[in-house]
């Protein structure tokens, strides 16, 4: 699924995703660092984003999610939206955070669609675990292992690679996710109460989905960022099986803008 990935201010800093400030002239391979010995730089910013996706589930039709931009970064934490990174370390190039991350937009009610009327509501969760990111001059491999709530485990891998054209950035990325049976089962699954006619009983089965996007940057100023982030994910069928689903691709869109105060 498309995330708000890294975002690149027009003053030459790199600010990932993976939580840490980095140069892209730096090429230190002094070994291992925790995070107490870096220098101490705080970036902030605001802005406001919106997430476009196909609902897999039948008749839902498409989501939009408003996606909250609170942009901080310094050497002990890295925030934006809503996910929050607590820097641990690095090596070299290779970077680890624990991640906190809520799933905004993750789950239903029984109004949501007509296949859904009589489900109990599935909320969103939080989720918590490590993550790193690989910097190498062909690209970025990033991923985060996550346990949510009661909701079962999931993790991601991407790899990306950023392009720059003058005040443009163009960074294809490819991803995979892995989805426990606990958590497909909670938004997938239909439970012996919520069963009626054309909706059986179904117990998920852990998942692996595939995504493919592009995420194009333009800074309209030094301090200012605008992004579109367009991609489709592929299901597979832990969550195809479920009678709830009707949908195997999902596209999915994300927009927003970025304004760094410092």
């Amino acid at each position: 699924m498309l995330t708000i990935a890294s975002v690149m201010l027009h003053s030459g800093t790199v600010l990932a995703a993976d939580g840490f400030t980095r140069d892209p002239s730096d090429t230190d391979d002094a070994g291992f660092t925790i995070l107490s010995n870096a220098t101490n730089v705080t970036h902030w910013g605001l802005g406001a984003g919106v997430g476009f996706e196909q609902s897999p589930y039948k008749g839902y039709g498409s989501k939009v999610t408003p996606i909250p931009l609170i942009f901080f970064d310094d050497k002990w934490v890295h925030a934006l939206g809503t996910t929050l990174d607590l820097k641990l370390g690095k090596w070299s190039s290779l970077l680890f955070t624990l991640r906190g991350q809520y799933a905004l937009g993750d789950g239903y009610k029984g109004s949501d669609a007509p296949i859904l009327n009589g489900m109990q509501t599935r909320k969103g969760a939080f989720w918590l675990g490590p993550a790193f990111a690989w910097h190498t001059e062909y690209g970025t491999l990033s991923g985060d292992i996550l346990t949510g709530e009661n909701k079962g485990q999931k993790a991601n891998i991407e790899f990306a690679k950023a392009l720059d054209f003058g005040k443009f950035s163009v960074e294809p990325h490819v991803g995979a996710e892995w989805l426990s049976s606990k958590d497909v089962d909670y938004y997938y699954g239909v439970r012996s109460s919520e069963v009626k006619a054309g909706r059986p009983a179904y117990t998920g089965r852990a998942a692996y989905n595939l995504s493919i996007g592009t995420k194009v940057d333009y800074k309209i100023a030094r301090q200012q960022l605008v992004f579109l982030d367009v991609g489709v994910s592929h299901l597979t069928s832990g969550i195809t099986d479920s009678p709830l689903v009707g949908k195997r691709y999902i596209p999915e869109v994300r927009l927003g803008y970025l304004y760094q105060f410092k």
